[in-house]
């Protein structure tokens, strides 16, 4: 299987849509998309991911599903105090491997609560398209070869793509360029043992932007 990462275009926040320069990012991102020609598109419910995942779909004549998992939350933005040392080294040494609690030094209530959920429901997304989480490997349970876009945000694409990769969540926010309509691919092969894990192909690629 194949997944697509994808933030969404230059924002207009006020008013949850696009700029016009957004507008533009978001139909080439569309031609691009038309190529990967994916089985199934996803979007998160906010206006701006909606607005990105459009002409994609009527390029290709699909409809998007939303997903309210995949929403940005601002429980992302509460950083830590990151002039303190100990906070640093604690925060970069730990990952998602145990959940929430392995990394303790770097998440308020407010934010773990928001991981937890994010981690939960991706684990339900990813068996529900046919790989299971299992520890830090996932079994596929329903071996495909279909291909998956997922219209959604930085903050919350950051902690996504650090999950699949069990890395630091902080590393993710501020290590990872995902600019607006970045596409990042992960692919899940299907091994001859039942076992796989996301592999990361590209991250925060635009190449498809004019320069």
């Amino acid at each position: 299987m194949q997944l697509y990462i994808i933030r969404h275009g230059d924002p207009d926040y006020a008013n949850d849509t696009l700029t016009e320069y957004g507008w533009e990012q978001a139909r080439e991102l569309a031609k691009r998309m038309a190529a990967v020609n994916p089985d199934r598109i996803y979007s998160s419910p906010r206006g701006r991911a909606k607005a990105t995942a459009q002409p994609a779909c009527e390029l290709l004549n699909m409809q998007y599903t939303v997903e309210d998992w995949t929403t940005e939350s601002m429980d992302y933005m509460q950083y830590p105090d990151l002039t303190d040392p100990d906070t640093i080294k604690k925060g970069w040494n730990s990952s998602f491997a145990e959940g929430v609690h392995d990394f303790e030094y770097f998440v308020t209530t407010e934010r773990a609560d928001a991981l937890d959920e994010m981690m939960s429901c991706s684990d339900e997304f990813l068996e529900r398209h046919g790989y299971k989480k299992e520890g830090l490997y996932y079994r596929a349970v329903k071996p495909n070869d279909e291909k998956i876009a997922v219209f959604c945000h930085g903050g919350f694409g950051g902690a996504w793509i650090s999950y699949l990769l069990s890395l630091p969540p902080a590393m993710g926010w501020m290590h990872l360029a995902l600019n607006t309509t970045s596409v990042t691919k992960f692919v899940f092969e299907n091994r001859e043992n039942g076992f796989t894990f996301p592999r990361c192909v590209y991250l925060g690629d635009t190449s498809h932007l004019k320069k």
